[in-house]
């Protein structure tokens, strides 16, 4: 039905009740959804607060920082562009009224990113079984696009919703009226699946810049000394129980080195896989550096042999995995290092790590190690159920250490490059390696020569956890 040329005034309590008119795929009542200037401060605010609130129920609330930057507004610009440029090809006789109803399906999208999120581990499993006659990429093209699918159907749907009111109150004819409702449909869409409305409440840890560059190490006083065996009992608390029936990865990471590179990596892989493993609640990092001594629990064999305990006790052994990620220096004998001065550590050696690995009880295991001369570390830790992955061989060095770096070589193309692109890890060992050879190759440099091996009754477990 058509807006009036003169639309009463409505309430931002009667948009709301049309609202669920409009996200019933109904007509919205004549008179709906006039644009007052005093409800785009009330609609940011709600979606905010919903955003927040779902980021919370899904993610947790430990060490979240709300990120309110002017990004927050732009899902709200481009449907604002989208009403104005419909308001000229349909013959929207009141713009306003266009752009507060797909602004009040923004209101809607926390929910819709929150669904499509709990429905993930669901549909992830779901594969076509092997068509006779079909050709096998085919095959594996419908196994990895039909989760996508499904779970982009909210997003869907709200497009859809907006859609119709549009076409439900346009003017234009002919080609207008032709171009709109597909041009609506895909716009909002486009705009819908981009925007991330539960990124505002961000699990992370903000280091100031004037203690990363301290090179005189931790001040050892007595919140440093007493908080210390505190931080490492908290966090080792806050590692959940994994749930029965649904395969989960652990995350544990380890900063052994007190160069800032290797905290800001470690950091960095956390971040990574509660974003694309889920591992919130399930994940801890140890990390030597003096701008973390108050916050952070140390990296000492000790501690990380705790560490591991702990995410033992919480996994279900037969079904969750563990991916555990070392980056620090490492020596020709092969030895981690462990150095936060002026304090006195024990480089953790490959034995040592086996140990406190089979000590925890824990069965299926990837483990990453960044390092010069981490292939070392293979013989002890590989296995069957114990996938292993080296910045470099045994006898060679890895590169990007220097302490101004954001990341490591290895670093930055296996996690910050290859796994967002992936989901794999085999995969994305493959993409790095090639990415890796490339950059040496390109710059003068020794061969680092990474390495991946075992884990050969953890392929089915891996292709599933790359599906989720």
């Amino acid at each position: 039905m058509s807006v009036p040329d003169t639309v009463p005034y409505s309430s931002l309590f009667d948009d709301l009740r049309q609202l669920g008119r409009i996200l019933a795929l109904r007509r919205s009542k004549p008179g709906s959804f006039s644009l007052g200037i005093g409800k785009l401060p009330w609609l940011v605010l709600i979606y905010c607060l919903l955003s927040i609130a779902l980021s919370i129920a899904l993610n947790g609330k430990e060490g979240g920082a709300v990120t309110l930057d002017g990004a927050m507004f732009v899902p709200f610009g481009a449907v604002a562009v989208i009403a104005g440029l419909l308001k000229w090809i349909d013959g929207q006789q009141d713009g306003g009224a266009t752009w507060l109803v797909f602004a009040l399906l923004l209101l809607v999208l926390p929910l819709a990113e929150l669904i499509a999120e709990l429905v993930w581990p669901t549909v992830s499993g779901l594969t076509f079984a092997d068509v006779k006659d079909m050709p096998p990429g085919l095959v594996s093209w419908f196994n990895d696009m039909l989760p996508h699918f499904i779970s982009a159907l909210p997003h869907a749907w709200l497009a859809l919703a907006g859609t119709l009111f549009v076409v439900r109150t346009g003017h234009g004819s002919g080609w207008r009226r032709g171009l709109s409702a597909p041009f609506t449909l895909l716009t909002l869409l486009a705009v819908f699946t981009s925007a991330d409305p539960l990124a505002l409440w961000q699990i992370n840890i903000v280091i100031p810049q004037t203690d990363i560059t301290n090179a005189n190490g931790p001040t050892l006083d007595e919140e440093v000394l007493y908080g210390q065996p505190r931080l490492l009992t908290e966090q080792l608390a806050k590692v959940e129980a994994g749930k029965p029936g649904v395969p989960e990865i652990f995350f544990l990471g380890v900063a052994g080195s007190e160069e800032s590179v290797f905290m800001r990596e470690t950091i960095t892989v956390e971040q990574l896989f509660k974003e694309r493993y889920a591992t919130a609640g399930h994940s801890m990092i140890l990390v030597n550096n003096p701008a973390t001594a108050r916050k952070l629990p140390f990296a000492s064999h000790e501690s990380l042999s705790r560490a591991l305990r702990r995410i033992g006790k919480q996994m279900n052994r037969e079904e969750d995995l563990l991916f555990l990620f070392l980056t620090s220096h490492g020596s020709a004998d092969h030895q981690f290092s462990i150095k936060l001065q002026p304090l006195k550590f024990s480089d953790i050696t490959p034995q040592m790590l086996r140990k406190a690995l089979d000590d925890a009880g824990i069965k299926h295991r990837v483990v990453v190690i960044s390092a010069c001369y981490s292939g070392g570390f293979i013989p002890a830790l590989v296995d069957d159920n114990t996938l292993v992955i080296t910045a470099a061989s045994a006898d060679r060095n890895s590169f990007g250490c220097d302490d101004t770096n954001e990341l490591t070589d290895f670093g930055r193309a296996y996690f910050d490059e290859a796994l967002r692109e992936t989901r794999s890890f085999t995969k994305a060992f493959e993409r790095a390696k090639a990415i890796i050879a490339a950059r040496e190759t390109a710059s003068g440099s020794a061969p680092s020569n990474p390495q991946m091996t075992g884990g050969e009754s953890l392929r089915t477990q891996l292709e599933w956890f790359a599906r989720e």
